[in-house]
């Protein structure tokens, strides 16, 4: 029997459309009976992806642009590369790579918006410390933000801070003032305390659910302070691993859908088999579950996450419909990629991969 042509309908507004526009980056190959179309999605926070460590020393434009092309096969047209906790003098000669390579790659850059540097300003407390080595975690700074951003040539755009520790609104003040974005996280900060850094200039929290311990208060914890504080914009990280189906779905419904964004917080694991992988400084083990774990531990390091895969499981695991889950992978565009020209991308719905 022949395939039928595949029907296209729009992501956001669900109307049907009368052909395939011109030039959509089609995600799968695979014949089906119906795609939605819709703006390619952006990732803020993004480590690493298929065998490549944003982090590592030798990177060079060959290996980010086998990544950027992996990501791109996975829905994403832009995203924020991450770094995470290190040494200030490994952070900052990093960063001066990065953006050596940027401003000799145009064909990179123009996927590339910028940088999310999360760390080292975390709380150092056992679980909402995360991954992140305790041996380089700092106070709040500016001065050395301000050493890493101008090794960056300016392209920090997001920031993720706790701010419980001493000097952090005043960081959170300068940088935010600048048209930096700033994101709480890895944080046990009290209610007052979150409120104040919101009134400061954070707009944004990264990761909730993760970063945080396993064992917290039954009511005053860091989840329900966060679903309180109505001006954050809060990222998901959507495998059914960080956080399982049914959390996926309560976080949604109490940050609502303004409010609800999502994240790889992928690695080099990422788009690639199981096996040994580099996290920065930290060596990572990645199971035939797809899990990333710290050697001889259950703490969570980045994920094994494709945006694609987060597309379907946010749609499913939390109830809330395509379109939605659609403008949750997307939104940030206006914020980190104002007036940049976003490719649209066809994936098969509802069938999806695996």
């Amino acid at each position: 029997m022949a395939h039928r042509e595949s029907a296209f309908f729009d992501a956001l507004s669900g109307f049907q459309l009368a052909e395939l526009p011109v030039g959509t980056w089609k995600i799968s190959d695979e014949p089906a009976q119906s795609c939605l179309v819709g703006p390619a999605f952006f990732d803020p926070q993004v480590n690493g992806f298929a065998g490549v460590d944003f982090q590592d020393p030798s990177l060079d434009a060959e290996g980010l642009h086998h990544a950027v092309e992996a990501i791109h096969r996975s829905g994403c047209s832009h995203f924020l590369i991450t770094l995470i906790t290190q040494s200030a003098e490994a952070l900052e000669c990093q960063f001066r790579k990065l953006d050596g390579i940027l401003s000799s790659h145009a064909e990179l850059a123009q996927w590339i918006p910028g940088f999310h540097l999360e760390g080292p300003f975390l709380s150092p407390e056992d679980g909402y410390r995360g991954a992140h080595p305790l041996e380089h975690l700092a106070r709040p700074d500016t001065g050395l933000y301000e050493k890493l951003q101008t090794a960056s040539g300016d392209r920090i755009r997001l920031l993720t801070v706790a701010p419980e520790l001493e000097g952090c609104l005043e960081l959170i003040r300068s940088v935010s003032s600048r048209g930096i974005c700033v994101a709480l996280g890895h944080t046990n900060a009290d209610f007052m305390t979150l409120a104040r850094a919101w009134q400061a200039g954070a707009s944004m929290f990264t990761h909730l659910g993760n970063g945080c311990a396993l064992n917290i208060p039954r009511h005053d914890n860091i989840i329900q302070r966060v679903l309180a504080l109505p001006g954050l914009m809060v990222s998901l990280i959507p495998d059914g691993i960080h956080l399982p189906p049914f959390v996926v779905s309560n976080l949604i419904k109490g940050l609502g859908p303004e409010r609800t964004l999502f994240t790889t917080d992928a690695m080099s694991a990422a788009g690639a088999p199981p096996g040994e992988y580099s996290l920065g400084s930290l060596k990572v083990a990645v199971g035939g579950d797809r899990v990333v774990r710290l050697p001889g531990t259950g703490i969570l390091a980045g994920s094994s996450l494709r945006m694609i895969d987060g597309f379907y499981n946010a749609a499913r695991f939390g109830g809330i419909g395509a379109g939605q889950a659609w403008r949750s992978w997307s939104r940030l565009h206006n914020l980190f990629n104002p007036g940049a020209e976003i490719p649209l991308i066809a994936v098969p719905f509802p069938a999806g991969p695996g």
